[in-house]
């Protein structure tokens, strides 16, 4: 991933702009008769969500593009460096993992992940989506959690939303939200593991 100042421009100046374009907004109209009881029913856990992000949007259009901007290609920039750091991790099986460096570039993946997530304000998927399962990332063997891990930093940053100009696709977007949320819950669990890991190292003679 290069350039991403100019590749991912077009974006979040859309987000920034006009968040409605951006976000999947659900609007619910009462047929006639409808009593406001229904309408509060009617209210779905996608629209509250959509509602949420509406208000992610508000707040970061309040800031200085410029400023937002510039957080986020620097927090891609960081992340791709990241990337490569870990995917380093995922083919060093026959040595013992440098848990410190894991810890390290966990900690930074979250964070970097978390503001990326707050400033683009992407929209979540169908609400059916299967969240991937990460209970043995916590607990189980450091291989495969990193590996998912780098996976799923691929996938985030070769997303075509970032490179594609034109109109946004809302899948594509999803997608991305997708990735994003996957990457901070992993990353957590992995530099959890790692520093278990570590700690453990530390006291075997």
């Amino acid at each position: 991933m290069t350039n991403h100042p100019a590749q991912f421009a077009f974006l979040l100046i859309a987000i920034l702009s006009s968040p409605s374009a951006a976000l999947p907004i659900i609007q619910q109209r009462l047929a006639p008769g409808q009593s406001r009881a229904g309408e509060r029913a009617s209210i779905t856990t996608s629209e509250r969500d959509s509602r949420a992000l509406e208000a992610e949007a508000e707040r970061a259009r309040k800031r200085d593009p410029k400023e937002v901007m510039a957080e986020v290609n620097e927090d891609l920039r960081q992340l791709n460096e990241l990337h490569g750091a870990i995917a380093t991790h995922t083919v060093a099986t026959n040595q013992t993992p440098a848990y410190g460096s894991i810890v390290g570039s966990t900690t930074e993946i979250k964070k970097r992940s978390t503001r990326l997530r707050t400033n683009l304000a992407l929209p979540k998927g169908d609400s059916k989506e299967k969240f991937p399962d990460f209970k043995d990332a916590e607990q189980g063997e450091l291989q495969p959690a990193l590996s998912s891990l780098n996976e799923l930093l691929e996938s985030f940053l070769h997303n075509p939303i970032f490179s594609d100009a034109g109109e946004i696709d809302m899948q594509l977007a999803a997608k991305a939200r997708h990735d994003l949320d996957s990457i901070i819950v992993l990353s957590e669990k992995v530099r959890k593991n790692a520093e278990k890991r570590s700690k453990l190292s530390a006291k075997t003679p």
